[in-house]
């Protein structure tokens, strides 16, 4: 009689399937986050997410620890250096801007209204006239006051109040050739409804030093867009 041999053959469970699955998944994530810390800059934090993606293909009794423990280690450190990479939470993303000039029109967004800008003209002046709880006095500077004047137009069908206090939900600052922001001194802007169709002048006043040059008037709105103004200065 004919001697057959025979091999036993593994065969690959579900189980296991699912654990390259996971697996590979897993390697795929955190090696793209590495990838986006090296385009931020950060080449340690990036190397480490490639060594932590390494660490995944280690099987887990050479690091004497059980699956699900090897698995809740790497998880650990994968947040420890996502929280390196992004102290404090700070957005990282760039800001992106619309740049025009004076004189252009610029469409904004303020939750289900739109409206268009447009800045017209900006002053120089050392001295102003303020009202305080009624009582006018004039006031000086080191620097000088930047006057920015311009004209809105409420682009929907219906009537929208002015907010209290300011024109936008946030209030526009300056920046200048060094990066430092400026915040609004003052305003001059009609309180009511603003009607569709109908311009209304508002006015902006800003205290600034004399080497303060390139400035931009920046206003935000509901895009992720920032409008930037270049006032020529």
């Amino acid at each position: 009689m004919k001697h057959i041999e025979t091999t036993n053959i593994k065969e690959i469970g579900i189980k296991k399937v699912v654990g390259y699955i996971l697996g590979a998944l897993m390697i795929a994530f955190i090696i793209i986050t590495g990838v986006e810390s090296f385009k931020l800059g950060l080449i340690i934090i990036g190397i480490l997410f490639f060594a932590l993606a390494a660490l995944v293909l280690v099987p887990h009794h050479f690091l004497r620890v059980t699956p699900a423990l090897k698995i809740i280690i790497i998880i650990i450190l994968y947040i420890l250096l996502a929280a390196m990479s992004n102290p404090g939470g700070v957005n990282t993303k760039e800001q992106v801007y619309e740049n025009s000039e004076l004189n252009q029109t610029i469409n904004l967004t303020f939750g289900n209204d739109n409206f268009s800008i447009v800045i017209h003209q900006v002053q120089e002046e050392t001295k102003i006239k303020v009202n305080e709880k009624g009582v006018v006095k004039e006031v000086t500077t080191s620097g000088y006051f930047l006057i920015i004047t311009g004209e809105i137009v409420n682009l929907g069908s219906e009537p929208v109040n002015f907010p209290f206090g300011s024109l936008f939900a946030d209030v526009p600052v300056l920046k200048d050739s060094q990066n430092r922001s400026y915040s609004v001194y003052g305003s001059d802007i009609a309180t009511g409804q603003l009607q569709p169709g109908v311009s209304k002048e508002f006015s902006y006043f800003y205290e600034i030093p004399k080497d303060a040059i390139e400035l931009k008037f920046i206003i935000k709105d509901k895009t992720d867009i920032d409008k930037s103004v270049d006032l020529k200065r």
